[in-house]
């Protein structure tokens, strides 16, 4: 079993990887709407600013998950259990299971805690 510091530190990068991954295409997208040269690499200020907008990204939907996580735990869609990495289980019904997913493995002691104390 991984330990709780290797989950967290994973699902983060995988996060911030996949927000500025999204950011990237809709910027690619929108130079190409405008017919902007590719050839300039971009001022440190732009790549500054992509940078801090990953990573309001990643602060967004963080809270987005906070959120279905709570959801999930009062409708009572999540629960302890031995069998996988972070020790939840999360029922086939809940209708956000992949931010539910997403929490338990930002916050895994958190998580575990939240679902212990209900």
């Amino acid at each position: 079993m991984q330990s709780t510091l290797s989950i967290a530190l994973r699902a983060h990068a995988v996060l911030l990887s996949a927000s500025v991954a999204v950011l990237t295409a809709a910027c690619l997208c929108i130079v190409l709407l405008l017919r902007v040269p590719l050839d300039d690499p971009g001022t440190f200020e732009l790549r500054t600013t992509v940078f801090v907008i990953a990573v309001l990204g990643v602060l967004f939907v963080r809270h987005k998950a906070s959120c279905a996580f709570n959801a999930a735990l009062q409708a009572w869609q999540i629960g302890l259990s031995d069998v996988n990495a972070n020790d939840i289980t999360i029922s086939d019904e809940c209708p956000h299971a992949w931010l539910v997913q997403m929490y338990a493995e930002l916050c895994p002691a958190a998580a575990r805690r939240q679902i212990a104390s209900r």
